[in-house]
């Protein structure tokens, strides 16, 4: 197996359910240990497994993670050197350390190198869990507006910003839809995934349609961009674009 695709992912990208869970990037050269741990985190989270510094490196620029396991014995490199490049990379991302080195020591110099937090093997799954969730909280806290081109969604208070500072309420359909989308900005998805992550089953895939033209009219048309023969996807909208 070629050391960039030395991965092992568990979902489909395709799944509506889990594109709602938080994505979590476990970097774990032990195979056993690897295993248990996706095993376990498979049911909450979008889990991505790699083995190695290199091919995590590659996973950060491919797809965007709300949190990281990161071992400190990696075959290929110190897991602090991989979290020392990444905060200089400006990467914000929660960062949890999991090793045997439980000393003092060690664990100063994982939190002075930019993990969020450090837990020493062997170790409870319950409270990795706990750790995990209180990452993700903080981290989620700062991740509430959404930069769409020069318009920023406030996800918390359902409320979108012009350039110019206009706000304007969406209401709870509409921002639940575009919450959806800003899952992943760089994705087109059918009108199915957008029903079943922001609507009930039981509606059409015209309700999609029908709210993308209501958000369209509280902005601009080119907030959301219609991809022919496949859904929708977030546009780009610039601030020369009339409100």
């Amino acid at each position: 197996m070629n050391e960039l695709d030395d991965s092992h992912s568990r979902y489909a990208l395709s799944d509506p359910i889990k594109m709602l869970q938080p994505s979590l990037l476990l970097i774990e050269d032990d195979p056993q240990m690897g295993g248990i741990l996706m095993e376990l985190l498979e049911d909450d989270y979008r889990a991505h497994w790699v083995t190695t510094g290199k091919a995590a490196i590659h996973e950060f620029g491919m797809n965007p993670y709300d949190a990281v396991i990161v071992d400190r014995r990696l075959p290929d490199m110190d897991g602090l050197d991989f979290v020392r490049s990444a905060r200089r990379e400006g990467i914000t991302v929660p960062m949890l350390m999991l090793t045997a080195l439980s000393s003092t020591e060690e664990i100063v110099s994982g939190l002075d190198a930019g993990a969020n937090d450090y837990l020493s093997k062997p170790f409870r799954f319950e409270e990795l869990n706990a750790r995990i969730r209180s990452l993700l909280r903080g981290y989620q806290a700062q991740q509430q507006s959404h930069a769409i081109g020069d318009w920023t969604f406030k996800e918390h208070r359902g409320l979108i910003e012009s350039p110019s500072g206009i706000s304007i309420q969406l209401s709870p359909a509409e921002a639940s839809l575009l919450k959806a989308l800003c899952i992943n900005p760089d994705r087109v998805f059918t009108r199915k995934e957008l029903l079943m992550a922001a609507f009930s089953r039981d509606a059409g895939e015209g309700t999609i349609d029908t709210y993308v033209s209501y958000i369209r009219q509280k902005t601009v048309k080119g907030l959301i961009m219609t991809v022919r023969g496949k859904g929708y996807c977030l546009g780009n909208p610039m601030e020369s674009d009339p409100i």
